[in-house]
């Protein structure tokens, strides 16, 4: 009688086992069908893994079919997910790169425009300079008062009261230091034009002047 009661309780949980192995078959497939919607992104990915894990264990515990069916349709939510992942990413890149873009080319014609107004008041500024009123550097100026553009390098090759004056004011030791802070496309000179009381600065390759 007892080895009968042993055989029936055995037998009993036996059955209640199957029944828990058939439940992860189960559950393995579920989470491997929600994993199949890739537009879920994160959600699916998590479920394909889930899927993938749970319908492992289902196949070590006999409940092939529905294990293997959670496992592969885990696999299959998982590429979909990354797939639909890389996907949204590309297009997202795509649709912000040319702003991005645009954003960076306005802030470097913005810096290059400050630098600009920059020379601009430093040559204005050394025009009206008392100490600037030395011959040498009445002389300079009356020499590039012609009403055209010359290059920037003008100034810091002389060493007369006004082009040390503006030197200062500018903050660089050289011309080529000063070049070296140019950042838009085609900017590599700085051209500067005085008219009596009218200045100007402009960078040619960028299309920058101020007046």
């Amino acid at each position: 009688m007892d080895n009968q009661t042993m055989n029936s309780q055995e037998l009993q949980d036996l059955a209640n086992l199957k029944q828990l192995h058939k439940g992860k078959g189960i559950t393995a497939t579920v989470f491997g069908i929600i994993s199949l919607f890739g537009c879920l992104g994160p959600i699916a990915l998590i479920c394909g893994i889930v899927a993938i894990i749970v319908g492992a264990n289902a196949r070590k515990k006999s409940q092939k079919t529905t294990g293997t069916a959670g496992m592969v349709m885990g696999i299959i939510g998982v590429a979909l997910s990354v797939i639909a992942t890389i996907f949204i990413i590309a297009m997202m890149a795509g649709i912000m790169a040319p702003s991005m873009v645009n954003y960076v080319d306005k802030t470097e014609i913005a810096s290059d425009t400050q630098l600009c107004d920059t020379v601009k008041t430093a040559i204005t500024v050394a025009l009206y300079d008392p100490s600037c009123a030395d011959e040498e550097s009445l002389d300079f100026i009356a020499y590039y008062s012609d009403g055209y553009y010359h290059d920037l390098s003008e100034i810091y090759e002389d060493d007369c009261k006004f082009a040390e004056s503006v030197k200062e004011m500018l903050g660089y030791t050289s011309y080529e230091d000063l070049c070296a802070d140019l950042q838009s496309d085609g900017a590599e000179n700085i051209l500067f034009y005085i008219n009596g009381d009218t200045v100007a600065v402009k960078i040619p390759g960028a299309d920058i002047e101020v007046e």
